[in-house]
This record gives structure tokens, C-alpha cells and sequence, in this order.
């Protein structure tokens, strides 16, 4: 069986995407590919216009480096590192000068409530506070996208509700974000929502939006 079968899928810039469903139903490979993670064996990808197919691995690496950020479920921050280097690390192929990269991200940290933490090793942050330096990472370049997977999955309820509330806030900003989840409650509170079973699209893979979005 396919990963992916025949999904058709466009991200229109500025918009709310949430790709739900069960284990297994191809949202982790979906992610790959529009991540440039990975490659199809058939059909096209084209993230920010540019198709990934013939690339070499420098050059996937830059398209990532330049037009993507990432947010992880758990985290993937570097624990010898304070929460303002985490996030100028994500500078660090942009020909940025340190000075200007850790300053850029303490800008962004500022960004998602973390201004008072910019020093603090990961292991003296909360689960909440760890998810926001990832997300100041992911937008610290300002990328054409943001991919989310599975961004609450490690929090707690109430911790999760205030990612939410950071991701509709980033959105209203411009923002353009795809956020993987098995959550219908979190998936509802995207501007389009895409259902996936079995490596197919099951809902319209272009629905408009929500009213008065």
C-alpha cells in the first residue's frame, strides 16, 4: 500500500491548514514531503514555487534552511544551549553575523512571550516555554511556511490551549502554517481543516476557509 495516494493538496500563502487523522494515515509522510524530507517516488511538490524534484541534498538543505520552519512534538532543542542560541541556530546558513542572529532571536523569543528567558537551558524551562523557543526557531528566519507536527502532543491541556492561542496570534500576523495532529479539537481551530485515512484525502483538499477569516 501507498503511503500517499493521489493526494492534491495547495497551501495558499497566509493560511491555517490542519491535516488530521488516525496513526497511519500518512499525515507523518505528508509532512516529509512538504518538508522537502523526503521525496515522491511520483507526482510534484512545490514549496514556495520551486519543485523539489532533481535536487540534490544541498540543495533540499538550503530550500529548507531558507523557506520552512519546523516545529516539533518534542521539542528538538539542544540542551547544552541557552533558549536565545537554540533559536540563532536556525540562522546559522543565512550569512548572518552572530551579533545580528542572537539578536533576531531574542526578537522573535520577545515574539511568543519568552523575552524574560532568552538564557535559560531547555532543562530550566517548562514543556510549554520548550515548545515556544521551538517556535520562535521555526519563525526566526520568516519563512514561506510553517510545519507543525503534532506541536501539543507533549503538553498538557492547558499548555496546549496557550500554544494554540500562539499559533492563532502568529497567524493573524501573516503567518503561513500546516499543523499535523490526530486532535480534532486542535484541528478545528485551523482556518481549513484536511482529513487523511489510508494515505487518501477523504475531506475537499480545498475547502474555503471559515467564515470571516
Amino acid at each position: 500500500m501507498c503511503a500517499l495516494d493521489g493526494v492534491t493538496l495547495t497551501v495558499r500563502r497566509g493560511e491555517w491548514v490542519a491535516i488530521v487523522g488516525p496513526s497511519g494515515s500518512g499525515k507523518s509522510s505528508l509532512l516529509n514531503l512538504m518538508g522537502a524530507l523526503d521525496v515522491p517516488t511520483s507526482g510534484t511538490v512545490r514549496i514556495d514555487g520551486y519543485d523539489v524534484a532533481g535536487r540534490d541534498d544541498d540543495e533540499l538543505s538550503a530550500l529548507r534552511g531558507h523557506t520552512l520552519g519546523f516545529v516539533f512534538q518534542s521539542f528538538h532543542l539542544l540542551s547544552r544551549l541557552s533558549a536565545v542560541d537554540n533559536v540563532a541556530a536556525a540562522l546559522l546558513y543565512r550569512g548572518i553575523g552572530a551579533a545580528r542572529r542572537r539578536e533576531r532571536a531574542a526578537e522573535a523569543l520577545r515574539r511568543v512571550g519568552l523575552g524574560t528567558r532568552l538564557r535559560h537551558r531547555p532543562a530550566q524551562l517548562s514543556g510549554g516555554e520548550c515548545q515556544r523557543v521551538a517556535i520562535a526557531r521555526a519563525i526566526v528566519g520568516e519563512p514561506a511556511l510553517v510545519l507543525a507536527d503534532e506541536p501539543t502532543g507533549n503538553l498538557d491541556s492547558r499548555t496546549g490551549a496557550e500554544i494554540m492561542s500562539l499559533f492563532a496570534a502568529l497567524h493573524a500576523d501573516g503567518v503561513t502554517l500546516v499543523l499535523i495532529t490526530h486532535d480534532d479539537a486542535v484541528a478545528r481551530a485551523a482556518e481549513r481543516r484536511i482529513v487523511l485515512r489510508d494515505g487518501r484525502v477523504t475531506s475537499p483538499p480545498d475547502a474555503s476557509p471559515k467564515p470571516g477569516r
